[in-house]
C-alpha cells in the first residue's frame, strides 16, 4: 500500500516540477484515523514553495482523487489521509495469498559477519543477541532476493589465546591461574577431559580452542544458525596476508615506524590518535589482522559487507572504516552495526554477569530454560543498539502475556480453523473479488490493511537494518486476529461469507508464517 501511495505522490510531484531529492513520509495512519495511508507531503511542500499548507493539500488532493484505486482523500492535522477503493483492497488481499515477494534485493550479494565471539568460553546470552540479530537480518535480505553468505571470524591468535591455554594447563598441573586467567567450570571441564582420558596433548592452545569452537558450533546449530564460512584469523598469517597489508599501508604512507613499532596513521581518518599495528617486540595487533581480514573480504567481491559487533567496539567503527579507505576499498560498501548488552531478569531481579570470572548466563542455559523460539523472539524485540531486558519468567509463560506464545498461537489457531473447514468441505473453491465484498466489518478492513502492509514493512526493515520491526508487527497482527476471531465466527452458515473470512485467515496465516520464519521462529500448526 505504501509503495502504491508513494508512486501516486511521486507522479504528482513530477507534474508540479518538484525535484527528485524532495523528502517526505508515507506511512500507516494512527488507529484513530479512518484511512489506509497518511502523508506529510503537503505541509513539507508548502515550506518549499511558500504557499499555505491547505492550498497545497487541496491541489494535491484533487490530483489524487483522479486515481482509480483511491476512494477518498482528506486533509487533517497537517496530513493527507488516503483511503483506497474496496476493489484495490480485495484484489491485493488475493495477491497477498500468492508466494510473491518484492525482490528489491534480487541479485545483490551480501557478506554478513556476526557472532565472531572469541573462542575463550561458551557463548553467553549477549552473543545470542548478536546471533539472533545477524541471522534474522540475513533471512530478511534473503526473503527480499539477496544472496547472503554468513561468516564467523575466529580470533584464534594473540595474547588471549595464550592466557586461555595457560588457564587450562594450570588446572591440570594444580598450579595457580595466570594473571587475568580464565575461570569458570568450563575451564575445569576441559582440563578434566584431558586428564581423565589421558589425552596426549602437545598443544593445549589448539585443543582448547577447538573444544570451545565445538561447543559454539553446537549451540549455534541448536539456535538454528548455519554459517557458510568459519574464517580463522590464523589463516591470514599462514598466507602472509597481514604482512602484505602492512606493506601496502607503508607504501601508501598510511603506516610508519616509530619507537620500534609500526603505526597506522588513523588520525588521517578522524581518529584521535594513531594506532599500533606491530608492537616493539614484533607481535601484530588485532587491528593489523582486522585490516587484512577486511581486505580479504573485499577481494571476494560482494555488493555489501556487514559487520555486526558488540557495543564495546564502539570506538573501533570509524577506525575500521578509515582503514578500509586506506587500503583503497569503498567504505560505503561497509556497514558496521553494534548491538547492546542483554540483562537477564529472573524473579524480578537482574542477574550480574562477567565472562572473565566465569559468572555468566550461557546461550545454552537460556535455550534449555525457555526454548529456542522464545529466546530468538525475545532477543529481537528491541533495536539492536538499545539495551535489552530478557525476562526469563515471562518467556516461559504459556499465556497471552508472552509475545512469542501469543503470535504462535494465532498461527496455530488459524491452522485449526482450516482443518475444521476441510472437515466441513467449505472454503476450497476459487476466491473472487466479488465474494470479498462481503467483508464489511471495520475489524476486517483493519486486518486486511495489516496484511497488505507486510511487504512494505519488510522493505522498511531491510532499509533500516531492523528485524525488530517484525516482532512488533507480528504482535499487532496477532492481536487484531485474536480480537476478530473472538467476536466473529469464521465458519458460518453462509458459504460466500465463510469463503471471504477464510481468505482473511489464509492471508494472516501467510504473513505470520513468513514473519516468524524471518525471525527464525517456528510457526506451529497446533499448540
Amino acid at each position: 500500500m505504501l509503495k502504491d501511495a508513494r508512486e501516486i505522490i511521486e507522479k504528482i510531484l513530477g507534474e508540479l516540477k518538484i525535484t527528485d531529492d524532495f523528502r517526505y513520509a508515507v506511512e500507516m495512519p494512527p488507529q484513530d484515523i479512518e484511512a489506509d495511508v497518511s502523508t506529510n507531503v503537503a505541509i513539507l511542500l508548502s515550506k518549499v514553495i511558500k504557499k499555505n499548507p491547505k492550498e497545497v493539500a487541496d491541489e494535491i488532493i484533487e490530483k489524487i482523487k483522479k486515481e482509480e484505486i483511491v476512494a477518498e482523500v482528506k486533509f487533517q492535522s497537517g496530513f493527507i489521509n488516503i483511503t483506497f477503493s474496496d476493489n484495490y483492497i480485495y484484489s491485493n488481499l488475493i495477491k497477498s495469498m500468492l508466494p510473491l515477494h518484492s525482490g528489491i534485493l534480487n541479485g545483490k550479494k551480501i557478506l554478513i559477519e556476526f557472532v565472531s565471539a572469541n573462542p575463550t568460553g561458551p557463548l553467553h546470552i549477549g552473543h545470542g543477541r548478536g546471533a539472533a540479530y545477524g541471522d534474522s537480518l540475513s533471512r530478511l535480505f534473503e526473503f527480499l532476493g539477496a544472496k547472503i553468505e554468513r561468516e564467523y571470524y575466529i580470533n584464534d591468535v594473540g595474547n588471549q589465546m595464550e592466557i586461555l591455554s595457560q588457564s587450562v594447563r594450570s588446572h591440570i598441573e594444580k598450579k595457580s591461574l595466570p594473571e587475568n586467567g580464565y575461570k569458570g567450570k568450563y575451564i575445569e571441564d576441559i582440563a578434566k577431559e584431558i586428564t581423565n582420558y589421558k589425552l596426549q596433548i602437545t598443544n593445549y592452545k589448539e585443543f582448547t580452542i577447538n573444544k570451545i569452537l565445538e561447543w559454539i558450533k553446537n549451540d549455534l546449530e541448536k539456535f538454528g544458525i548455519h554459517f557458510n564460512n568459519w574464517f580463522r584469523e590464523s589463516s591470514l598469517y599462514e598466507k602472509n596476508e597481514v604482512n602484505e597489508i602492512i606493506e601496502k599501508l607503508e607504501k601508501k604512507k598510511f603506516a610508519y615506524k616509530k619507537d620500534g613499532a609500526v603505526w597506522f596513521k588513523s588520525t588521517d581518518f578522524s581518529d584521535d590518535k594513531d594506532r599500533v599495528l606491530v608492537r616493539e617486540d614484533g607481535r601484530k595487533t588485532y587491528l593489523a589482522s582486522d585490516i587484512a581480514y577486511h581486505f580479504n573480504k573485499y577481494k571476494r567481491n560482494f555488493d555489501q559487507y556487514i559487520d555486526i559487533w558488540g557495543a564495546d567496539h564502539h570506538g573501533y567503527v570509524e577506525r575500521m572504516k578509515g582503514a578500509v579507505r586506506a587500503i583503497d576499498c569503498d567504505d560505503k560498501k561497509l556497514k558496521i552495526i553494534l548491538y547492546q548488552l542483554v540483562n537477564i531478569i529472573k524473579d524480578g531481579k537482574k542477574i550480574n554477569m562477567s565472562t572473565r570470572s566465569g559468572e555468566f548466563i550461557t546461550l545454552q542455559e537460556v535455550m534449555d530454560e525457555v526454548g529456542v523460539d522464545a529466546t530468538r523472539f525475545f532477543l529481537l524485540m528491541r533495536n539492536s543498539e538499545s539495551h535489552l531486558d530478557f525476562d526469563l519468567d515471562l518467556a516461559k509463560k504459556q499465556t497471552p502475556e508472552n509475545p512469542v506464545f501469543y503470535v504462535q498461537y494465532a498461527h496455530a489457531r488459524i491452522c485449526s480453523i482450516f482443518k475444521e473447514a476441510e472437515k466441513q468441505g467449505v472454503g476450497s473453491g476459487k476466491l473472487e473479488v466479488g465474494r470479498l465484498e462481503l467483508l464489511k466489518l471495520k475489524e476486517e478492513r483493519k486486518l486486511i490493511k495489516k496484511v497488505l502492509y507486510f511487504n512494505d514493512l519488510l522493505e522498511i526493515a531491510a532499509r533500516d537494518y531492523a528485524p525488530h520491526y517484525l516482532t512488533k508487527y507480528l504482535q499487532d497482527i496477532a492481536s487484531c486476529f485474536h480480537s476478530y476471531y473472538n467476536r466473529n465466527r469464521v465458519l458460518t452458515e453462509a458459504t460466500d461469507k465463510t469463503s471471504a473470512r477464510l481468505a482473511i485467515c489464509r492471508a494472516v496465516k501467510n504473513v505470520l508464517k513468513d514473519g516468524l520464519n524471518i525471525l527464525g521462529v517456528i510457526a506451529p500448526e497446533k499448540m
